[in-house]
């Protein structure tokens, strides 16, 4: 096959910004038609917390994606959908007594799946949406303009600095990437044409841009506390695979889109397959790490698997036999997860793996023998060092990715969310007389029986948004509540009690989310709905084998 180089641009890749895009994403759509999505979003942090989401959500009318003209537009219409479908699904409602919904409105499941069909990718918040296409400039005239400190989000579910941090790490990281991208493009052209000291500098721009993105990881502690994400966080960005245990056992219906309205209360199997199930976001889903493990011949084999272990000198001598062989084996996972990235994006990982040859390369211009009687100033020692720099900051990124897992995810789950007594005396009683007290705490206690405070849209809402407070989530399971899906109804033969003592309330644990305290032995998911721990350790290794 002949060997044609590679264009970013061709791939919708920014030279200067990598898989983010070249300018900074639109702050609004400019189109008056889509005003009711631009109005919620407008409030969207005000209104998740007055729980008025789902009411509004609603209440939209479903509007049309024909008026959507640049690709700029589509990209804000999926991330403001990503938004709202999300604070849909896991919201729930502020209705203490509600589970997660399994049904998407059409005025959001329409538009979305339409803009994603546009995109190529899944209609779920994923990567592209909080990251790629939800950040701004803060100051026009600064000397770096993609500097993490000069950059802000447009939007998070919960409105808090810690959100916005965790979106930003990701998004530099992409921005200071770009350079390493191009590096990738220069090294395999070099390697078509034999040109080992351009490899050899290639690698070093390789190398310098992962130091950077080192550097950045290294900074998620500063502003993003492990306690906020994990139980205020970190549950709107799950998806609806994998996710019994959060409340979702089938997916979710798409109104609209899979003929939710036309299936059989009778045909359970027609009901089911109209279900549809997705990952939720996981920096899986980024392009960036993918194209790098293809550029350096990185090989991921299904979790749990161990894939064929051969030496150096027999993988060398196997080249050497055969020829090129085939792009290199990729986890099962990491290809699903191409499927949460812009088209042009996946394409460039596909493109990239039929055609670049660095660790081929390297293999057989590096013989060990020579290397053994080589000087420092080799060029061919000199080519394997850069590789091996190259493998080893790879290896130390994922090494700090699951020292942020653990902290972040492991560590608040098996900690608990160690909130306060819910029903402790508040020192303005003192100033009350005892019979008045004692009114207003079985007034309270009341509330809490029936399902919260009631909203202001006659909706019953909790008095918080987080789920360490969240009164449902501290109901035994023996005492949840009715679901609202036929399904559930059907399969469970659950009754909604009669009264919830306090004493259950604080003795209960977290059932149904996402967050919450997980026993020893637990499986802790990403919102991906993998088993983070096994699949990040796993990817770590197989890293550190490929050093040559």
């Amino acid at each position: 096959m002949t060997y044609a180089p590679l264009r970013l641009e061709d791939y919708d890749i920014s030279p200067t910004h990598g898989f983010l895009p070249s300018e900074p994403p639109l702050r609004r759509l400019p189109d008056p038609y889509y005003a009711p999505w631009e109005d919620i979003m407008d409030r969207f942090n005000q209104y998740l917390l007055a729980h008025h989401i789902r009411r509004l959500v609603r209440k939209m009318p479903v509007l049309s994606t024909d008026k959507l003209s640049t690709q700029a537009e589509y990209r804000r219409a999926f991330s403001i959908l990503s938004f709202m479908g999300h604070a849909h699904v896991w919201g729930r409602n502020g209705t203490v007594s509600e589970p997660a919904s399994e049904f998407l409105p059409a005025s959001i499941a329409v538009p979305w799946v339409a803009v994603a069909e546009f995109l190529q990718l899944n209609p779920v918040v994923c990567c592209a949406a909080v990251c790629h296409w939800n950040w701004q400039i803060l100051d026009d005239t600064a000397e770096d303009l993609m500097d993490i400190d000069n950059l802000g989000t447009i939007h998070t579910f919960s409105g808090s600095l810690d959100e916005s941090w965790f979106y930003l790490v990701t998004t530099a990281i992409e921005a200071k990437c770009a350079r390493g991208l191009n590096a990738i493009l220069d090294a395999t052209a070099a390697v078509e044409r034999d040109d080992m000291s351009q490899v050899t500098r290639a690698l070093h721009q390789i190398a310098y841009a992962l130091e950077e993105a080192n550097t950045i990881l290294e900074r998620m502690y500063e502003r993003c506390d492990p306690y906020v994400f994990y139980w205020k966080i970190r549950e709107f960005l799950a998806g609806w695979e994998n996710m019994e245990e959060a409340g979702l056992p089938y997916g979710v219906l798409y109104e609209g889109v899979d003929d939710t309205d036309t299936f059989s209360l009778d045909n359970w199997n027609s009901l089911f397959r109209r279900f549809r199930k997705y990952a939720g976001g996981s920096a899986a889903q980024t392009p960036l790490l993918q194209a790098l493990d293809i550029a350096l011949g990185i090989k991921h084999f299904p979790t749990g698997e161990r894939g064929p272990q051969s030496s150096v000198a027999e993988a060398r001598s196997k080249l050497q036999a055969q020829g090129v062989p085939e792009p290199p084996t990729v986890n099962s996972y990491l290809v699903q997860m191409r499927d949460y990235m812009p088209g042009g994006h996946r394409r460039f990982l596909e493109d990239l793996a039929a055609t670049c040859r660095i660790r081929e390369y390297v293999l057989l211009e590096c013989s060990d023998s020579l290397l053994h009687m080589g000087t420092a100033s080799d060029p061919r020692v000199l080519l394997r060092q850069a590789y091996n720099g190259c493998v080893d900051l790879i290896k130390t990124f994922r090494d700090k990715h699951i020292m942020i897992v653990s902290r972040y995810i492991i560590a608040p789950a098996k900690n608990g969310p160690m909130s306060p007594q819910r029903v402790a005396v508040p020192e303005s009683s003192k100033l009350m007389p005892p019979a008045t007290y004692m009114q207003a705490m079985a007034k309270q206690t009341l509330r809490l029986q029936s399902g919260g405070r009631m909203g202001g849209d006659s909706l019953s809402a909790d008095p918080t948004m987080y789920p360490q407070t969240n009164i449902a989530a501290t109901l035994k399971s023996s005492e949840q509540p009715v679901s609202k899906c036929p399904i559930q109804n059907m399969l469970a033969a659950n009754t909604r009690p009669k009264s919830v003592s306090l004493q259950a309330v604080s003795e209960a644990q977290d059932v149904g989310r996402l967050a919450r305290k997980l026993e020893d032995g637990a499986v802790a998911r990403g919102t991906g709905g993998t088993d983070a721990m096994q699949f990040l350790k796993q990817v770590r290794n197989e890293t550190a084998q490929t050093r040559i």
